[in-house]
């Protein structure tokens, strides 16, 4: 990639995350669904069709930190050690969450996420579908990992069961976490717990 190329992606990021910043705050103000993208357009000083340009919907502006969050997932189960069992890798990778939660200002954001997709049906039928895409890509550097290490995969049910277990231990957890249940210092400990309660008998 040149430098120019790097730039336009710099700038275009930069953009972005304007555009999202605004339409966390509209959204909680207003709600999710109240908002429209002309107001979203309007509060950047830019037309509707420029917000399309950056943004297929106003879901996928609530969802922008759910988008960059994929990425460090799948990049932080990569570089777990080979000879570490998917549930602990896996553990490990939701400690990304974990920190995010312990930073007042990072919490605040996924509290008021996960307010919204309380509130709107259709923001949370977004983010069931991007959550499930996740998984399906987790479940594939699994197998991708297995076989370096050059043992026989897991089948596919298997490894798709896994993974979603591991998510709902971390949607329980998170969810002490925004009904106030527990801090974000202390979020760790409770998704352990979760988390050591639901192990698979194949990892202990």
């Amino acid at each position: 990639m040149n430098t120019a190329s790097r730039l336009r992606d710099v700038s275009r990021a930069a953009v972005r995350s304007e555009i999202a910043e605004a339409a966390e705050a509209l959204f909680a103000a207003q709600g999710f669904d109240a908002t429209t993208v002309d107001q979203i357009a309007a509060a950047v000083g830019m037309s509707q069709r420029t917000f399309f340009r950056y943004f297929p919907s106003k879901e996928d502006a609530a969802l922008d930190s759910f988008e960059h969050q994929t990425e460090l997932f799948l990049e932080r189960l990569s570089e777990r050690p080979l000879g570490e069992d998917e549930w602990a890798s896996l553990r490990s990778v939701f400690d990304l969450v974990v920190d995010q939660c312990a930073d007042a200002t990072l919490g605040a954001r996924i509290s008021s996420l996960h307010s919204l997709l309380e509130s709107s049906p259709t923001l949370l039928a977004a983010y069931l579908e991007r959550s499930a895409s996740l998984q399906k890509r987790m479940v594939q550097t699994l197998h991708d990992r297995a076989a370096e290490r050059g043992d026989r995969a897991e089948s596919d049910a298997v490894l798709r069961a896994v993974v979603g277990s591991a998510f709902a231990c971390l949607e329980a957890a998170i969810l002490c976490f925004t009904d106030g249940s527990v801090d974000g210092p202390v979020l760790a400990g409770r998704l352990d717990d979760v988390m050591t309660a639901l192990r698979p008998a194949r990892y202990l």
